[in-house]
């Protein structure tokens, strides 16, 4: 169980970063996926050894851990993910370059979880369309039973 909250915490942060910093450059993907997967076989090693050694046993260390795994996967992920403009996360945050609201819009549109509203809103037009077609059939039916 801690080796699946541990892959869950990787996975976290991989959206997190997707999300945050949506103008990534070509590749950017694969190097996160890359990443993800060389952390989580260290992270696997390491909970291996730490629970050999008797030291995983601990509920103090285990969120010790954690937090370390979390901090070293975001330094690394950070440092070397390239950005659009040739950056990375890492630099742009050096110079106080933070995600705006418009970046984590277009992360999650990226991802498919914004832009409903439109989406909802060409939904109820085509659903309009088709009870006006409903509606005209309808009539044409009363008007061929009357005749």
């Amino acid at each position: 169980m801690l080796i699946l909250w541990r892959a869950f915490l990787i996975a976290v942060c991989c959206f997190a970063v997707i999300i945050c910093y949506p103008n990534y450059a070509n590749g950017a993907l694969t190097v996160i996926f890359t990443w993800a997967v060389v952390a989580f076989f260290i992270m696997l090693i390491l909970t291996l050894i730490t629970k050999a050694i008797q030291l995983g046993k601990s509920h103090i260390f285990n969120s010790f851990f954690d937090i370390a795994l979390v901090i070293g996967f975001l330094y690394i992920l950070l440092n070397i993910l390239p950005l659009s403009d040739g950056t990375t996360p890492f630099i742009r945050i050096k110079k106080n370059v933070y995600p705006t609201k418009q970046d984590i819009s277009k992360g999650l549109e990226n991802l498919g979880f914004t832009k409903k509203e439109e989406n909802l809103g060409k939904l109820q037009k085509n659903i309009d369309e088709i009870s006006i077609d409903i509606d005209k059939v309808k009539t044409l039916i009363f008007k061929e039973h009357k005749d």
